[in-house]
């Protein structure tokens, strides 16, 4: 029950992920019309890029604003349910609003300020169930390894909702031969297909788990304030060393997600085409691994798992380095990369929330406060800040090799 709040987060949020730049800069043979100015702003950034930009900063700052209000709240349903129930449609309806612009033929400046304030909106109503629903975790599961199980579970259903959305590009097409309509709105009637089975799955833990049940009635809602509390979470050493390894995985992985194509295309030769491949085999690898990943966190412990799992991940970047270089054949080198990283990624899909969820139960057993929603906040923020350093360093990297 707990599990399909994740399937509904990974089927709505992916929908953005994968496919809005697609959506907004579409290629020319694609059916869909330039909607939004497609020309640089200034210094290289395009209005696209500015909007996702000052998304991503509002975002990482409500992250510590949600959590504290979620840890302080005092309602007879708990502290989280209450939040996730008014959160769920509108979080939905914003996601999916940034593709119903009003305009469908062609570029509008009416077009730029409506995807603008539901990006916005998407980003407040998204963190205001996310919070609430990652914290849950710390009451549902009450041991390490019962986190651990659920950790495993939610990390799963959400990589389901990820393939789900994946195939939806298929459907454009046939949905709008079908019903006779445009590419654009082809797009917007499968989405809205897929936001209506998201929003069914965001609201069973709603319906379905009822917090009091759970809650430890010696564990007070905070009472300390947002920079209070976030100062307290982060004199946690142990967790402060976690979100250290946390965040340069967050970086490793951004740079190996982004840079693929660019890793076949241009140090390996290959085509374009190979990276759906890789894709699809490092998924279901990474898949497959799930169970081994928990096996070893409950007996040889969480922190030996992510240790492994960065020696791995940090031997993927080393084959990597080998494309391309004298007689070596890069087929066994996408094979080491195909049997190094998949379980570093599982490890990381699954551990970095029953990681913090163990913090906090400490935490909560320490001072008889509960700061879950601050700790899921605080491992939000520093992933986000690996993501956007490993998006600088890759770029940078790109614009070094253009100058050899």
């Amino acid at each position: 029950i707990y599990a399909m709040g994740n399937l509904g987060i990974a089927l709505i949020t992916v929908m953005q992920t994968l496919f809005m730049v697609y959506f907004f800069f579409p290629p020319k043979d694609s059916g869909i019309p330039y909607l939004i100015p497609q020309g640089e702003l200034i210094l290289g950034l395009t209005l696209f890029g500015v909007i996702m930009g000052i998304g991503r900063m509002v975002d990482a700052v409500l992250d510590p604003v949600i959590a504290s209000f979620s840890d302080r709240l005092k309602h007879p349903e708990g502290r989280r349910i209450p939040m996730m129930r008014w959160a769920a449609a509108p979080f939905v309806l914003c996601w999916i609003g940034v593709f119903f612009v009003p305009e469908s033929d062609g570029i509008s400046v009416i077009n730029s300020v409506w995807l603008s304030i539901f990006m916005l909106l998407g980003v407040f109503f998204f963190t205001a169930y996310m919070i609430p629903f990652y914290s849950l975790m710390v009451e549902v599961a009450k041991s390490s390894d019962d986190k651990v199980d659920l950790g495993t579970i939610s990390s799963a259903f959400w990589f389901v909702g990820f393939l789900l959305v994946s195939f939806t590009p298929g459907l454009w097409p046939l949905v709008a031969e079908w019903l006779g309509v445009s590419m654009v709105w082809g797009v917007r009637i499968t989405f809205i297909a897929v936001a209506v089975v998201g929003l069914a799955c965001l609201m069973v833990p709603v319906l379905l788990i009822d917090e009091r049940k759970f809650a430890d009635p010696s564990v007070e809602r905070s009472h300390q304030k947002l920079l209070p509390s976030l100062g307290r979470v982060l004199r946690n050493r142990n967790f402060s060393i976690y979100l250290a390894a946390n965040t340069s995985y967050t970086i490793a992985a951004t740079v190996f997600e982004t840079g693929l194509i660019y890793f076949i295309t241009v140090l390996a030769l290959k085509g374009a085409g190979l990276q759906g491949t890789l894709t699809t085999i490092i998924g279901a690898l990474t898949l497959a691994c799930y169970p081994l990943v928990a096996k070893l966190s409950k007996s040889r412990g969480k922190d030996w798992v992510l240790k492994v799992s960065l020696a791995l991940f940090a031997l993927t970047f080393v084959a990597i380095t080998f494309y391309g270089v004298g007689d070596l054949s890069v087929y066994w080198l996408f094979a080491a990369v195909i049997i190094l990283s998949p379980f570093a990624q599982a490890s990381f899909g699954i551990l970095p929330q029953v990681v913090t969820s163990d913090c906090a139960a400490w935490d909560q057993y320490k001072s008889g406060e509960d700061h879950a929603g601050m700790y899921i906040a605080a491992n939000g923020f520093f992933r986000k800040i690996g993501g956007t350093l490993g998006m600088v360093l890759f770029t940078s990297f790109l614009l070094f090799g253009l100058s050899l």
